[in-house]
């Protein structure tokens, strides 16, 4: 059964950006369809903050807090001091955009590849 482009309902993922077409019918057991489209151009270059400082602010991250070093592969970013019931906020934000914690006593970080 072909789909109608009025009955098309299209929904981004947020993981991917892969655009998800979902046709649903009522009273028809075969006519839900479920079609997927890839999209290589993901994540968009223009909404995409580019520079590490930018990427933490538009997750919502204090970066007031943080010390960030920008390195080949991979940016280090540390608390400046004990967060405290803050860490867990930040590092749910962080790992949106990518971060792993890395438990290293003192020297504890989160690493954002590039």
């Amino acid at each position: 059964m072909a789909a109608n482009k009025d009955k098309i309902t299209w929904v981004t993922c947020p993981d991917c950006g892969s655009k998800i077409g979902i046709v649903i019918s009522v009273g028809k057991a075969d006519a839900t369809q479920v079609i997927h489209e890839h999209r290589e151009d993901w994540p968009p270059a223009g909404d995409q903050p580019t520079d590490t400082r930018s990427r933490l602010q538009a997750a919502g991250i204090d970066v007031s807090l943080l010390d960030i070093e920008e390195g080949d592969e991979v940016t280090s970013v540390s608390p400046k001091k004990f967060l405290g019931d803050q860490w867990g906020p930040i590092n749910e934000s962080m790992k949106t955009i990518g971060g792993n914690w890395i438990r290293d006593g003192r020297n504890s970080r989160w690493e954002l590849p590039k």
